[in-house]
């Protein structure tokens, strides 16, 4: 399990922690399984930078830009570029081949353009939003969140878009066994969107003794946990539901797919946790 985390952290972020060599395909599936380590890291640096700025009176639009260029920074920008690519490929509604085409071309075009800047002024506005209120683990938790979502669209049975680059190497790699224990991090990341009242002030007045973990809660309605791990488990519907369109617009998933995926899934789990909060 170290082994897939150093690589899934190698491959998805500028951490110079994966092993050499070319992977093989059982253990490249590996560390697809243990992305959400990797979106607990971003989300420690995403939400640390943003209160950080925060706290020396930068404002929270500030502070919001600040945690996700951290990110940004932290990923490459990877995800970004691949939600513009897909967004142009599919918004061609051009076949297949022209579609892929698109993707690999490199430019951003309209499409993706308009998608990028709605997502990342969602992204800001939502982390500077909860970062203003004090939170802490409803950021995080939108983060992995968003990390659990390639492990249902690289189930077994759904295909590569081409026979090379990384959507072959670990397309239709996850077992059952591993979507399903990954729809269960989703559904606890879920609940922890609500949990935007684990704040500073809070934690030194109760600290986490038999009633700590209720006041993790506090700032939200009782059943908002509830429905949190509900639309967390939605959003893991709704990935597989989107990587079955891939499959028939481009004749399976490729690693735009899964980092359009990511980064709308970020943005989409950040504004839930608004609402929740």
């Amino acid at each position: 399990m170290v082994d897939a985390v150093r690589l899934a952290l190698s491959w998805m972020t500028v951490l110079p922690v994966g092993g050499r060599g070319v992977p093989g395909r059982s253990e490249a599936g590996r560390a697809m399984t243990a992305l959400p380590v990797v979106g607990l890291f971003c989300g420690v640096v995403a939400t640390a930078t943003a209160h950080g700025a925060y706290a020396v009176g930068a404002g929270s639009v500030i502070a919001g830009v600040v945690g996700i260029a951290a990110v940004l920074a932290l990923t490459r920008a990877m995800h970004v570029d691949a939600l513009a690519d897909t967004a142009d490929g599919l918004g061609s509604y051009a076949g297949p081949e022209r579609a892929l085409e698109i993707m690999r071309s490199g430019s951003v075009g309209p499409m993706g353009a308009a998608v990028l800047v709605l997502v990342l002024l969602a992204e800001v506005a939502a982390l500077g939003s909860l970062v203003a209120s004090g939170a802490w683990l409803a950021p995080v938790a939108a983060f992995v969140l968003s990390r659990c979502l390639p492990v249902i669209q690289l189930r077994r049975g759904v295909p590569a878009a081409t026979t090379t680059g990384f959507g072959a190497m670990v397309a239709g790699s996850q077992s059952r066994a591993a979507v399903v224990a990954v729809a269960l991090i989703c559904a606890a990341a879920g609940a922890g969107l609500a949990g935007s009242g684990w704040s500073a002030t809070e934690w030194g007045a109760t600290g986490w003794g038999a009633t700590g973990w209720g006041a993790a809660w506090s700032g939200a309605a009782w059943w908002a946990p509830t429905v949190g791990a509900a639309l967390g488990l939605s959003l893991y519907a709704a990935a597989a539901g989107f990587a079955r369109h891939a499959v028939r617009r481009l004749g399976g998933v490729n690693g735009d797919v899964l980092g359009a995926g990511i980064e709308a899934g970020t943005a989409a789990a950040l504004v839930i946790a608004v609402i929740l909060a």
